[in-house]
């Protein structure tokens, strides 16, 4: 610090002309790393062709736009627009769209760890399913190896309640009453279904109905009966035949780019993970009530409801678990991880049904 008054004053006039340039200089310099964040315009490619589960993504799509006040929007887009609808991961992470919305069993050939996460037979129950993604780790490990193996950044964004069992354009009840049912199916229900003698047939979403229809299989399965209710399933198949043992929850994937993700601030990646959680709990909660509607709908449509033998539910328990350790056995990796953790979390809830459930009133 000078020591004389004139050098003193001349030592000031430059300290206050330093700040004023470095609060410029701060000032542009947080002006230009939010520009880098500024309004993000995301493609978003689906699986879904209409329906409720292109309004699922919408839905979620709007969430992220109100939560980020309009920096991030997503446009989305129907299956097949960009990209094939059963590699929707593969469409995102080579950059044909910023995001995706999936059911990643479609991935199921190239990786069957998938059906693990999006639900399959025998699985987590959807109430169970639901604990442990949010609860039980299940979230975080979905993320690690979508990252490590596929390069995404995803998390779930959709709950669906147990699947409606299949449409039929036969009588189906017995285990030999599915030797020989050609049935449009998806994930691990494809491979697990030939126990029975079922020719398996997977298509997407938008080609269910046109399938069952032309007689290209015999019988569909294809999530809650709220969404076969708005496909028409009940038009071509009086059959209905329950319960759905084949899917025992559905979870849909929100997946993201890793270059777009990073163009994104760090609190409206967060607003985005909060959208989803909160889409994936709307949708459970308004398809299950929505359920229940439909199945009063296809009662007084004319369907004939069927309930399988319980040597069907047996069968395909224990086809699932030999499917299970067959696979893990072979597999190992990422599959047998999950299905431990999984398979250990079901074990903490085994006694639920005495505290969670009570028997239906007489």
């Amino acid at each position: 610090m000078p020591e004389d008054a004139a050098a003193q004053a001349s030592w000031e006039k430059n300290v206050i002309k330093f700040n004023k340039l470095t609060a410029f200089a701060l000032s542009a310099s947080i002006l230009t790393a939010g520009s880098v964040f500024a309004e993000q315009r995301l493609s978003m490619a689906t699986s879904w062709g209409g329906g409720p589960p292109l309004e699922w993504a919408q839905g979620f799509a709007d969430l992220v736009g109100e939560m980020t006040d309009g920096e991030v929007t997503i446009e989305v887009f129907t299956a097949g627009t960009l990209g094939s609808p059963l590699k929707v991961g593969e469409t995102v992470r080579n950059g044909v769209a910023e995001a995706g919305h999936t059911f990643i069993g479609y991935e199921y050939g190239a990786d069957k760890t998938t059906v693990l996460f999006g639900g399959r037979p025998g699985g987590l129950t959807a109430d169970q399913m639901q604990h442990w993604l949010s609860q039980g780790g299940g979230a975080e490990m979905w993320r690690e190896y979508r990252m490590e193996t596929a390069e995404l950044v995803a998390f779930p964004c959709a709950y669906i309640p147990r699947e409606g069992g299949m449409f039929s354009s036969r009588r189906v009840q017995s285990v030999g009453d599915f030797d020989g049912l050609k049935l449009r199916t998806a994930g691990a229900w494809s491979e697990i279904a030939a126990g029975l003698g079922v020719a398996t047939v997977v298509t997407p979403g938008a080609e269910v109905y046109q399938a069952l229809e032309r007689g290209v299989v015999d019988a569909v399965e294809w999530s809650a009966l709220s969404l076969n209710q708005s496909s028409g399933f009940h038009k071509v198949a009086p059959y209905i035949v329950l319960p759905g043992f084949h899917q025992s929850t559905v979870v849909m994937e929100c997946s993201f780019n890793t270059e777009a993700w990073d163009q994104i601030s760090e609190h409206n990646q967060n607003m985005i993970e909060h959208a989803a959680y909160i889409q994936a709990h709307r949708v459970y909660e308004r398809t299950g009530n929505a359920d229940a509607d439909a199945y009063a709908f296809f009662e007084e449509a004319g369907s004939e409801f069927v309930t399988v033998d319980d040597e069907v539910l047996a069968k395909v328990a224990e086809l699932t678990t030999e499917w299970e350790d067959a696979n893990a056995a072979e597999l190992g990796g990422w599959f047998t991880r999950v299905l431990e953790d999984q398979r250990a979390f079901q074990a903490r809830w085994v006694n639920a049904h005495e505290y969670r459930d009570s028997k239906p009133s007489q």
